[in-house]
C-alpha cells in the first residue's frame, strides 16, 4: 500500500512541475476593454455619476 502511495506522490510531483508559476501571469496593462466592460469596471469602483464619467474619460485618453 505504501508503494502505491509513494508512486502516486512521485507521479503527482512530476506532473505538477509542468504548470506555470504565478510569476508568469501577464499584467494586463495593455488590455483593451469594450465600452460595456469599461462601464462595469468604472461603476464598481465609483458610485457617483461624475466619477464614473471621469473614470471612462481617463481610460479612453
Amino acid at each position: 500500500m505504501i508503494k502505491y502511495f509513494v508512486v502516486f506522490l512521485i507521479f503527482f510531483f512530476i506532473i505538477s512541475c509542468g504548470y506555470p508559476d504565478i510569476d508568469n501571469v501577464p499584467d494586463f496593462k495593455d488590455a483593451k476593454l469594450t465600452d460595456e466592460e469599461l462601464l462595469e469596471y468604472c461603476s464598481i469602483s465609483n458610485t457617483d455619476k461624475k466619477d464614473i464619467d471621469k473614470c471612462i474619460n481617463d481610460y479612453k485618453s
